[in-house]
């Protein structure tokens, strides 16, 4: 089954994404809506027809990041909302400042502040608020009076902030790892790795293998974060590593459930002076810088850069470190004028809200989520435990997720399939 094409001045051509037949186009949108016969972008669409009759109401994914191209994951999304695909188009749209929609990249052999000068576009205007207002007028564009929205990690954000400017478009929102709005990332960063790595040690110390294998390798784990702090040790032959890069390094660990799994071997084999294992879990730097990430990172409220400590964790240092750093390059960022009025959600809203949360999650957990039905009456929360952050692709949750679509209500939902949702075994070695 294929779709009609929007009419002009927005057209879309058959076109193959990652192996999905879909529709593609680009949409031409005022780079800063004060001017709106000033610079124009354009924003790459993509529609995945549906493989039944289309209800009236499309869905579209946000992805995370920030300064994740949701058309560059068209495969994954497709396939994790396949049963919401029967009877829903997907649209994705790059958000600005990505992928196909006027991409603003900084090398990063040069400076921010060199990058941002040499730069036609106008940094400040590729913040979140100005990409919603974008989805906003693709969904115009392509005629649906209403969208059902899947937000991940800062795509949860961002879902938020549309609901904020554009309450009347929104059907249905579902967040899978989302903070509110008023949860300052940065506030609660390293409390959260803390709890999500005693749920790591509770789940190990309850499985005889892992009790066995590594029995006191979460003592151990302290102990080399303040060892490491005063004396970096030799991972490699060229590198070294501190104690708060090695919390670094189980923070990332703890945000997929396979990887966290593998936390105590590491942690172990390092202790032994062993340091396969963990190098294996040290990815290279990336090559370039998004002035999107930068505009959104260093002017968003939401981001919690003036959070500080102590948090009283073995992620403490990690924690000030990666926030002094961002502080940093900021003051190479030009700023942006964000109302605090624009980032608190409505004291009440009437709009099915499914949460989808890792148990485990060290990122944005389910503690992120204070007040959540006093704000979302009709909220429904469902945690996969033994999860971390983003969870759904996982067992029956895009099934649920298709079934609170269709009905618009996450009433009655049958949730028991969650419980077979078992986290990965933990890696003996």
């Amino acid at each position: 089954m294929f779709f009609a094409a929007p009419p002009p001045p927005f057209t879309l051509e058959r076109c193959i994404v990652e192996g999905v037949f879909a529709g593609c186009g680009t949409l031409r949108v005022p780079e800063d809506r004060s001017r709106p016969n000033g610079r124009q972008i354009g924003l790459r669409v993509v529609l995945v027809p549906s493989r039944g009759k289309a209800e009236p109401d499309a869905v579209t994914y946000l992805t995370g990041g920030p300064g994740g191209a949701a058309t560059e994951q068209t495969y994954a999304i497709v396939s994790m909302l396949a049963a919401v695909n029967e009877h829903h188009v997907i649209f994705l749209v790059d958000q600005r400042g990505t992928g196909g929609s006027n991409p603003l990249d900084c090398p990063r052999k040069g400076t921010l502040r060199a990058c941002l000068a040499r730069s036609r576009a106008d940094p400040t205007q590729y913040g979140t608020r100005a990409a919603m207002d974008d989805l906003d007028a693709v969904r115009a564009a392509l005629g649906y009076e209403q969208i059902d929205i899947y937000g991940t990690s800062y795509g949860a954000t961002a879902a938020q902030v549309y609901l904020k400017r554009h309450r009347h478009s929104v059907r249905t929102i579902t967040l899978d790892g989302a903070s509110l709005l008023g949860v300052p990332f940065y506030a609660r960063f390293a409390r959260n790795a803390q709890h999500a790595l005693a749920q790591v040690a509770k789940r190990c110390a309850a499985e005889a293998a892992c009790a066995r294998a590594f029995p006191h390798w979460r003592t151990t784990f302290t102990r080399l974060v303040h060892a490491w702090n005063a004396h970096p040790v030799h991972r490699t032959a060229k590198a070294t590593i501190s104690g708060d890069e090695l919390a670094g390094v189980v923070q990332t660990m703890l945000l997929d459930a396979g990887s966290a799994a593998s936390i105590p071997l590491v942690v172990a084999r390092a202790a032994a002076g062993v340091y396969g294992p963990l190098n294996e879990q040290i990815e290279p730097g990336v090559a370039e810088q998004q002035v999107m990430f930068w505009s959104i990172w260093c002017n968003e409220p939401w981001v919690g850069l003036g959070a500080k400590g102590p948090w009283h964790t073995d992620f403490d240092g990690y924690a000030a470190k990666t926030i002094a750093e961002y502080r940093q390059a900021c003051s190479a960022v030009p700023k942006r004028a964000e109302p605090a009025a624009a980032w608190t959600l409505p004291a009440r809203s009437e709009v099915p809200l499914l949460v989808l949360a890792g148990g485990a999650d060290p990122q944005d957990p389910v503690a992120n989520l204070p007040g959540l039905r006093a704000t979302f009456p009709n909220a429904r929360v469902i945690v996969v435990p033994g999860y971390g952050h983003a969870v759904g692709q996982y067992g029956c949750l895009g099934g649920l997720v298709s079934d609170f679509i269709d009905r618009a209500s996450a009433v009655g939902l049958a949730t028991r399939c969650v419980r077979a949702i078992d986290p990965p075994p933990f890696d003996l070695g």
